[in-house]
């Protein structure tokens, strides 16, 4: 590689570095002595040619760098012990900020990794190959989750391995799966009736049943999210404007747009009384909420049996799940078909219910085309007075919109 050159008594090796740049060695003896013949100076110039070429595989001195230290960096961070995964994650610098609820489902997924991982004796997490993680997805997938719980837990992964392995992420390559995007359904107001009737049954019990009475109130007559009502707060509550006003958990992160909403009559007539001792305004519905939030829709989809009403669909495949059709959200998803049913503006829809778009409002019409033509009637639901009359109220949601001033519209 190169050539060599005789300047009067000198030899001297003229060639290309890596960075592709012509320069010039005077060719010395190891000790660095004058060579005087051309014969030695081949020699010489024969080992400096084998060191260069193989720095020729590479394109420049800064990548030969970057490399090293791409790779002690990998081999430094991916020899934590596969079960220290999840504490090496949350304790890494370019962790994300995650929310205590979302930790649980990182908690939750890991823990399987590793009694997977260690099954097969796997010790460290760089020894989780591409292959390993196949396996761990096809384990996962095989044990029959819902599909939305799948493509959770692969986001999971891919986030955990490319903060703690970077570039050599063994889940990076595997895509999401895709399905028809499963929903609630509608309450109508028949079933809405035999709720209702149900509830003011001395006989049926349910845990703080007077608590979970008024938590379905504010449910059909707000269209609030589950965790929204169970935690509630009187400061979120103005009885003397009759408005309630909050920030749906949901969207505190991305829009931390608050929602106003006025109270019907029922609701206030539910709220008024209330005592004050506590700054929730259902004190024992949000302790267990914070316990057991899955407790609150258990007991809903036992009130549902009860009252005759199906929640679920039997699912279509052998490995699919039940399919929960009909629960606490379908109260939400009530009241806001009927808005829109009622020809309220979709705006006006958006920001009381808290959507950040339109289009995401319109996911929850589930009204008929014969409905939507009817949008002029008045929003009719069946009265949770608790009188023995099961008339519809006299006041409908439209009207209650109204009661709004111009700067809360």
């Amino acid at each position: 590689i190169g050539t060599i050159v005789k300047r009067g008594s000198s030899f001297h090796w003229r060639y290309r570095n890596i960075e592709g740049n012509y320069t010039s060695r005077t060719i010395r003896t190891p000790e660095g002595g004058r060579v005087t013949t051309i014969a030695e100076a081949e020699r010489i110039v024969i080992k400096w040619s084998a060191e260069l070429t193989s720095l020729y595989q590479l394109k420049s001195k800064a990548e030969v760098i970057q490399q090293i230290a791409e790779v002690k960096e990998i081999l430094s961070v991916c020899k934590v012990p596969i079960e220290q995964i999840e504490t090496a994650f949350f304790d890494h610098p370019e962790a994300p900020d995650i929310s205590k609820d979302h930790r649980k489902n990182y908690h939750s997924v890991l823990n399987q990794l590793i009694d997977f991982a260690e099954k097969r004796e796997v010790k460290i997490v760089a020894d989780i190959d591409e292959q390993i993680a196949q396996d761990f997805l096809s384990y996962y997938w095989k044990r029959g989750v819902a599909i939305k719980t799948y493509n959770s837990a692969l986001d999971v992964l891919r986030r955990v391995f490319r903060t703690l392995c970077k570039d050599r992420n063994p889940f990076a390559a595997f895509k999401k799966k895709t399905d028809a995007p499963e929903s609630r359904d509608s309450f109508t107001f028949e079933q809405l009736q035999q709720i209702w009737e149900l509830l003011k049954s001395p006989e049926y019990y349910m845990l703080y049943k007077d608590e979970m009475i008024i938590l379905y109130k504010l449910a059909i007559y707000t269209g609030a999210r589950k965790g929204d009502l169970c935690l509630l707060k009187w400061s979120s509550v103005d009885l003397e404007q009759q408005i309630i006003s909050f920030t749906p958990h949901k969207t505190s992160r991305s829009s931390r747009k608050r929602v106003m909403i006025p109270m019907s009559q029922v609701l206030y007539d539910a709220l008024k009384d209330l005592p004050h001792t506590n700054e929730y305004v259902l004190p024992n519905v949000a302790q267990r909420y914070k316990i057991n939030p899955s407790g609150i829709s258990h007991d809903t989809k036992k009130l549902l049996l009860a009252a005759g009403i199906k929640p679920t669909d039997e699912g279509e495949t052998r490995r699919m799940r039940a399919v929960s059709r009909l629960g606490l959200h379908s109260f939400r998803h009530f009241h806001i078909t009927q808005l829109i049913a009622n020809g309220v503006n979709p705006l006006v829809v958006r920001d009381l219910v808290g959507h950040t778009t339109v289009d995401m409002t319109s996911r929850y019409n589930h009204s008929s085309l014969q409905t939507k033509q009817q949008a002029v009637r008045t929003l009719m639901i069946p009265s949770f007075q608790d009188s023995e009359k099961t008339e519809v109220e006299d006041s409908s949601l439209a009207e209650q919109l109204s009661m709004l001033s111009k700067e809360q519209n």
